[in-house]
C-alpha cells in the first residue's frame, strides 16, 4: 500500500500529495469510504451523513437560543411593545421544527453490501429505508458521472443511486472501487 496516492488528496482542500498511510493517520474514515472494507467474505461501503454536532448538543443551543428570544420579546412586551413577543414565540416555533427535523435525519446512511453472488444496498432517509438486492453477476456501474450526479447502479430494469453522501469529487473513485469489486479482474 505505501506509495499509493490517498483519494482524499484529490479534494480541492488538500493541496500535497499523501501517501495512503498518511491518509489514513490524518483521517482513516475517508479512505475506507471510497476503498470500502472486507471481512474476509464481503466488501461493504457504509457512507452516511457528516454531523458535527449531535442532537443534543443542538437541542442545548436551540434551548438558550429560544430562551434569549423569549426574553427579548417578554422584555419588549413588559415595555409596551406588544408585537415582538408573538414573533419571539414564531421564532421559537422555527427553532423546534429545525431540530426536530435535523434530529430525524441525523442518522441518515447508506451500505452496500457484496456477499455470495448478491449486492444488498440499504438506504435510510428520515424514517424511510429501503432495500434494493440485485444479482452480482448482472449488475452494471454507471462510472461515466457528471458534476454532482450519484452513481448509479442498475440491474436490466431495476436501478438505484448510491453515494449520496460521500462528496462529489470523490464519487467518480467510488463508482470505481465499486466496478472494480463486482468484476474483480482474473
Amino acid at each position: 500500500m505505501r506509495g499509493q496516492i490517498c483519494l482524499a488528496a484529490m479534494l480541492p482542500a488538500y493541496t500535497k500529495v499523501k501517501t495512503l498511510n498518511q491518509c489514513k493517520m490524518n483521517n482513516p474514515d475517508m479512505t475506507s469510504l471510497v476503498l470500502g472494507s472486507f471481512d474476509g467474505t464481503s466488501w461493504s461501503w457504509h457512507l452516511k451523513r457528516n454531523i458535527s454536532i449531535s442532537p443534543a448538543q443542538m437541542a442545548i443551543i436551540f434551548t438558550v437560543l429560544g430562551l434569549i428570544s423569549l426574553a427579548i420579546g417578554a422584555g419588549f412586551y413588559m415595555l409596551g411593545a406588544s408585537l415582538v413577543l408573538p414573533f419571539s414565540l414564531l421564532e421559537i416555533a422555527v427553532l423546534l421544527i429545525a431540530y426536530f427535523y435535523n434530529a430525524v435525519h441525523a442518522n441518515d446512511y447508506e451500505k452496500l453490501v457484496m456477499q455470495d453472488g448478491m449486492i444488498k444496498i440499504e438506504q435510510k432517509n428520515g424514517f424511510k429505508t429501503s432495500y434494493v438486492e440485485l444479482e452480482r453477476s448482472l449488475t452494471r456501474v454507471d462510472k461515466a458521472l457528471d458534476k454532482n450526479a450519484l452513481i448509479l447502479i442498475r440491474q436490466g430494469q431495476r436501478s438505484t443511486y448510491f453515494g449520496r453522501f460521500i462528496h462529489a469529487n470523490l464519487r467518480p473513485q467510488l463508482a470505481q472501487q465499486i466496478s472494480d469489486r463486482i468484476f474483480p479482474s482474473l
